[in-house]
C-alpha cells in the first residue's frame, strides 16, 4: 500500500495532536517562571546532596516496618561520605482485561549504582551500573495479552516477548562532569548506555513505571527506537548553562540489548540522539521542564519499514508548588516503522499530594496513537493511577485504563484494563 492509498484509509486527526500541544504550551506561557528552589538533586559537584529522597517525614504504616527510616539515613550518608551508593526495586503487576478472562502478570527487578571515585574541586567521576530482570508471570506475556484485549499497543509497558524472561545489564559506565563557572557545566558518559533514561523524559511520563502502566503513557513509544535500539555501547556528552542544556550520543544502534556487545559496535550502524532543553527549579516545588529530541536510526533492515529513519520528539512537564503538576510528551517516526505506533501524544496531570499524603501520587493521562499499520484507526486511551506510599520502602499503585479504536472496516474495539502494581525500593 502506497502513501496515497494510506491517506484514503484513515484521516489521522493531527487537529488533535495540536490543539494538545497549544493547550500545554499555553499553560507554560501563563504560569510566571518559578524561582531556584533550595532542594538539591545530587545531581553534579554544585548541588552534592542526598542521593535518596528517602526517609519520608510521614507514612502510612509502622516506620520501621522493613527497610525503615534508618536505612536510607545510612544510605545517604555512604553517598556523601565515601562516595558509594547502591539500590533497586522489586515490583509485581497484574492485570485483567473485559475482553478476556485471563490474569496477565510481570514482575521485574532492577539493581542500580554508583561509586563516586573523583572528586575534586571543580569535578566529579563515578562508575554506574544497572541490571534488570523481567519475569512473565502466567501464561501470557504482555504482546499476547495486548493481542487478546484487540488492542494495537500494550497496557503494561514490561514485556519479554517472545520469551518468558528477558535480563539486560542496561547500564554500565563511567560518567563525569567539569563545573567550568558560575551556572557552567559540561559533562559526558561512555560505555553500556540507556538512552531512554537520558533521553525524552517528561518526569512523569517516564519508563520506570513509577506513575503509569500503560506504554503509552510510560514511554515515547512513536520514537520507535525506544525498546528496540534503546540499549548499547557508546558515549553521551551534555553541555549546560544555567537553566539551559544540550546533549548528543552516539550509541550501538543494533545491540541486542542484554550485555555490551562490542563485535556489533564496530559494525557502526549507530542510534543518533540530539537534545536541547530548559531545566528549571529542578527536583523543587515549581519543577519547569521542556526538552526537543531528534534521532537518526542507521540500521540495515530486512524491508524499507524496518530500516534508517528519524524521529521527533518534545517532551514538557511543570509542576505547581509541589501540588500538582501537568505534563505531556509527543514523538513521531520518520520513514521507520517497525513498532506498532508511529506517531503518538500523550497528555496528562496530576495531583502531588492527595488526601493529604505528601508522597502518594494520583495521575490522569490520556493519549492518541497512529498505528503504523495502515488498516488499524488511531488508537485513543485514558489512564488512572493511584500510588498509595505504605512504608519507606512498599508502595500500591491501583490502575485503571480504557482503550478505544475504530479501523478502516469499521470494527471497533472497546476494552477496559484494571490493575495493580506493588513495588518494594530500596
Amino acid at each position: 500500500m502506497d502513501k496515497s492509498e494510506d491517506a484514503h484509509v484513515k484521516q489521522k486527526p493531527h487537529y488533535l495532536i495540536l490543539i494538545g500541544i497549544g493547550l500545554l504550551l499555553a499553560v507554560f506561557a501563563s504560569t510566571p517562571i518559578a524561582k531556584e528552589s533550595d532542594v538539591k538533586t545530587g545531581s553534579y559537584l554544585r548541588d552534592r546532596g542526598p542521593y535518596d529522597p528517602r526517609p519520608f517525614v510521614d507514612v502510612r504504616a509502622v516506620e520501621s516496618f522493613i527497610l525503615g527510616a534508618n536505612f536510607y539515613q545510612a544510605k545517604n550518608q555512604r553517598w556523601l561520605e565515601e562516595g558509594y551508593v547502591f539500590g533497586g526495586y522489586i515490583s509485581l503487576n497484574v492485570q485483567a482485561g473485559s475482553e478476556d478472562d485471563t490474569l496477565h502478570g510481570m514482575s521485574e527487578t532492577l539493581l542500580i549504582g554508583a561509586w563516586e571515585v573523583l572528586r575534586q574541586a571543580n569535578t566529579a567521576g563515578r562508575w554506574i551500573f544497572g541490571l534488570a530482570h523481567d519475569h512473565t508471570v502466567g501464561g501470557l506475556t504482555t504482546r499476547e495479552f495486548a493481542d487478546r484485549q484487540g488492542l494495537v499497543e500494550t497496557p503494561d509497558d514490561l514485556d519479554t516477548n517472545p520469551d518468558k524472561t528477558f535480563t539486560t545489564l542496561g547500564l554500565l559506565a563511567w560518567e563525569q562532569e567539569f563545573h567550568t563557572g558560575t551556572d557552567k557545566l559540561w559533562g559526558y558518559r561512555v560505555g553500556q548506555l540507556f538512552a531512554a533514561g537520558y533521553f525524552g523524559s517528561a518526569v512523569y511520563l517516564d519508563d520506570d513505571r513509577n506513575f503509569f502502566m500503560a506504554r503509552p503513557m510510560a514511554a515515547a513509544a512513536g520514537a520507535q527506537w525506544v525498546g528496540n535500539n534503546d540499549i548499547g555501547l557508546g558515549i553521551n556528552v551534555v553541555a549546560s548553562q544555567g537553566s539551559h542544556y544540550v546533549s548528543i550520543a552516539a550509541i550501538d544502534g543494533k545491540a541486542n540489548r542484554k550485555y555490551p556487545q562490542f563485535d556489533s559496535l564496530l559494525d557502526w550502524e549507530l542510534l543518533y540522539l540530539a537534545e536541547v532543553g530548559l531545566e528549571r527549579d529542578l527536583g523543587g516545588p515549581d519543577e519547569t521542564v521542556v526538552r526537543l529530541t531528534a534521532s537518526h536510526l542507521d540500521v540495515s533492515g530486512e524491508s524499507p519499514n524496518e530500516g534508517p529513519g528519524q524521529s521527533l520528539m518534545f517532551s514538557a512537564e511543570r509542576r505547581f508548588d509541589n501540588l500538582w503538576a501537568v505534563f505531556v510528551r509527543w514523538s513521531k517516526s520518520y520513514e521507520r516503522l517497525s513498532g506498532d505506533y508511529r506517531e503518538l501524544l500523550s497528555v496528562g496531570t496530576a495531583w502531588l499530594q492527595p488526601f493529604g499524603f505528601n508522597h502518594d501520587f494520583l495521575g490522569f493521562g490520556v493519549f492518541i496513537g497512529d498505528p503504523t499499520d495502515p488498516e488499524k484507526g488511531d488508537e485513543y486511551g485514558a489512564e488512572w493511577s493511584y500510588k498509595i506510599q505504605l512504608t519507606q520502602d512498599v508502595s500500591l499503585m491501583p490502575d485503571l485504563q480504557y482503550w478505544y479504536r475504530k479501523d478502516a472496516n469499521d470494527q471497533q474495539t472497546s476494552t477496559w484494563i484494571a490493575g495493580i502494581r506493588g513495588n518494594f525500593e530500596f
